[in-house]
């Protein structure tokens, strides 16, 4: 009998460890999923501020590819701002681009990067991404209508104008925060899933310990009432 004490006391000190060690990785991740939790709930409501109306602007339609935000901001400017809703004052609508010529050989066009309104299609497919080092000698081979940007946020126009890179415009932020957003949300996710995975753990070895603590308690006392009834006979 004395040896089922001293294992079960062993067993209840083991799950004692086990539940401890569960509980400190879990108090960590429930602290980052929380953390990530409230950006994403912070950035979406910095957003969603002013998108509201009744012409909301298409840069809330659109994504870019991550680190080409600059160049989309200097390529289409205040355009950014007008809707794709045809009642609006200022919008964009879809037209036929079947004679639009080509950019120039070997250019990227910017509409490879950006997932975007249909009617925004022509515009796009207009407007070629290259490096810095490029745009200058490239210019002269452009025809009416297109322009090139560059990575950083350089414009040189089929015109002649030409705008080098700045501050960043208020449309490239935006959808800088939209793509930040986009991984916050993942990452938030993610957090999420392993806190609950190390919670579930944690409540299994807590469940295990109240398991335990059951034996160090009773198995005295059953020892004393066996005793109890060999002296009694």
């Amino acid at each position: 009998m004395e040896d089922e004490v001293a294992a079960a006391e062993i067993r209840h000190a083991e799950a004692r460890a086990v539940e401890m060690s569960a509980r400190a990785p879990l108090a960590e991740a429930e602290r980052k999923a929380q953390n990530l939790s409230t950006q994403v709930h912070t950035l979406s409501k910095l957003l969603n501020a002013g998108t509201g109306g009744f012409w909301p602007a298409v840069t809330e339609e659109i994504s870019v590819a991550k680190g080409y935000e600059a160049a989309l901001g200097a390529a289409l400017g205040d355009d950014l701002d007008a809707s794709t809703n045809p009642a609006s004052p200022a919008h964009w609508a879809h037209t036929d681009a079947s004679e639009d010529p080509a950019l120039p050989p070997s250019v990227q066009a910017l509409s490879t990067l950006v997932t975007a309104p249909l009617a925004l299609g022509r515009r796009l497919d207009q407007i070629g991404i290259v490096l810095r080092s490029e745009g200058h000698a490239l210019r002269k081979l452009l025809k009416p209508g297109q322009r090139l940007v560059s990575k950083e946020g350089d414009l040189w126009r089929w015109d002649g104008f030409t705008q080098a890179a700045e501050a960043p415009t208020p449309a490239a932020r935006r959808l800088a925060e939209k793509n930040r957003l986009g991984d916050l949300t993942i990452e938030a996710e993610a957090a999420r899933s392993i806190a609950d995975d190390l919670k579930a753990a944690a409540d299994r070895a807590q469940a295990d310990l109240a398991k335990a603590a059951i034996s160090p308690r009773r198995r005295p006392a059953e020892a004393a009432a066996a005793e109890s009834e060999v002296r009694s006979a």
